[in-house]
């Protein structure tokens, strides 16, 4: 018998800083929008001491290895206006674990309003 495993769609996925959410496609409109260009962003200048994301029990863990094996290298990540990641870790870590010097990224000059506030 199989073990379930949890699935997320790219329309659940959130950036939150401070008390303000974004939704992952608000950044990408955004970004199209305001047409950014699509740069390299070398990976050995990524912090690997995030923790984008809890993994704190094996369920967990396995939720997050799926995603990153499932996920596409084919879409840039998005950093926020500071610089950092907003969407796109798990292929970034997609990206470290083949091998690869690069990874396709866009950077926002300024954030669009946010889809909703934190309690």
């Amino acid at each position: 018998m199989k073990v379930p495993i949890s699935n997320m769609t790219f329309g659940e996925s959130e950036y939150h800083r401070g008390n303000e959410v974004w939704k992952a496609s608000t950044l990408y409109l955004f970004a199209k929008a305001k047409e950014y260009p699509v740069l390299d962003l070398p990976l050995w200048c990524i912090d690997l001491t995030a923790q984008p994301f809890e993994a704190t029990t094996l369920s967990q863990f396995i939720f997050q290895c799926k995603r990153v094996k499932d996920c596409s290298l084919d879409y840039p990540v998005i950093l926020d206006d500071c610089g950092q990641i907003a969407d796109g870790y798990h292929r970034v870590c997609k990206a470290i674990i083949e091998g690869r010097e690069t990874i396709k990224a866009i950077r926002l000059e300024e954030m669009p309003a946010c889809d909703r506030y934190k309690d």
